[in-house]
C-alpha cells in the first residue's frame, strides 16, 4: 500500500517520564519503583531487603512471533548489588504478578512461573546458595517449565556495572530463542551465548516485562530502557 506509515512494529522506552503510560506497574510489599535522575532515563526498582518485596513493569500483549518475526527484545541493567536478588528480562503473557513472584522465579532450584507463556533472562543470586551470579535462560510453555539453561558463556553481573540482554526469537524449530550479553555499550549487540529451540509456543501474543524480587538483602535494580521490534 502506498504511503504506508512502517513495515515495522516497535516499541522503544526510555523511563524519561513517571507513571509510563505503555506499561503496568506491579509492586509488592514495600517495594518501589520509579524514574530516577540520571543521563538517559533509568528505571529503578527499590528493594527493601525484607524478603517480601517484589516488582514488575510489563507492557501491552501485542506481539506474536508467528505473525512478525523475527522478534527482537533488549533491555540494559545494573544493580547495586550482585547477591540476594532475583532479576527477570524478557516475554510473558502474564502482566501482573500472582503469588508475590514475577513472571518466571527460582525457589531453590525449581522454577515457579505466573505466566503460562514467557521466555527470557532469569537471575537469582540468594545467601542459600539457589544460583550465582550466571544469567539463565528460561522458558514455560502452555504451564509447562522448561529446564533452565546456564548461560556460562556470557558474563556475569558485577555490582553497579550495565549489561545489555538482547534475545531474538523466530518461529523456527518449535520457537527458536537466541540469547545475547553484551557490555555497557554494546547496543544491539553483545555476544551469542546460547540457542534453544523448542523454546517458547511462537502463537501466543505475549508482552515485554521487567521484574526484580527481593532475597533480604537491600538493593537497587536499574532499567535503561526498553526496546521491542519485530515485523508488522
Amino acid at each position: 500500500m502506498s504511503g504506508y506509515p512502517s513495515g515495522q512494529v516497535t516499541l522503544w522506552e526510555d523511563f524519561l517520564v513517571d507513571n509510563v503510560t505503555k506499561f503496568t506497574e506491579t509492586v509488592g510489599s514495600s517495594a518501589v519503583q520509579d524514574v530516577i535522575s540520571e543521563h538517559g532515563g533509568w528505571w529503578r526498582q527499590t528493594l527493601d531487603g525484607g524478603d517480601a518485596d517484589d516488582l514488575l513493569i510489563v507492557g501491552e500483549l501485542a506481539w506474536e512471533v508467528d505473525e512478525g518475526q523475527p522478534l527482537t527484545f533488549e533491555t540494559r541493567h545494573k544493580s547495586s548489588v550482585i547477591t540476594s536478588q532475583g532479576l527477570w528480562a524478557g516475554m510473558t503473557d502474564a502482566t501482573t504478578e500472582g503469588s508475590g513472584i514475577n513472571p518466571i522465579h527460582d525457589e531453590g532450584g525449581t522454577l515457579v512461573t505466573t505466566a503460562s507463556d514467557a521466555v527470557g533472562f532469569l537471575l537469582d543470586e540468594s545467601a542459600a546458595g539457589t544460583q550465582d551470579t550466571t544469567w539463565q535462560a528460561v522458558g514455560v510453555q502452555g504451564d509447562t517449565d522448561n529446564s533452565q539453561v546456564s548461560l556460562t558463556s556470557g558474563a556475569a553481573i558485577v555490582a553497579a556495572t550495565p549489561q545489555v540482554l538482547r534475545m531474538i526469537l523466530t518461529a523456527a524449530n518449535s520457537g527458536t530463542a537466541r540469547f545475547y550479553i553484551g557490555t555497557s555499550n554494546q547496543y544491539g549487540g553483545g555476544s551469542l551465548v546460547s540457542t534453544q529451540t523448542s523454546f517458547f509456543r511462537s502463537s501466543i501474543v505475549l508482552a515485554p516485562a521487567l521484574g526484580a524480587d527481593d532475597r533480604a538483602t537491600a538493593t537497587t535494580v536499574d532499567w535503561d530502557y526498553v526496546y521491542v521490534t519485530a515485523p508488522r
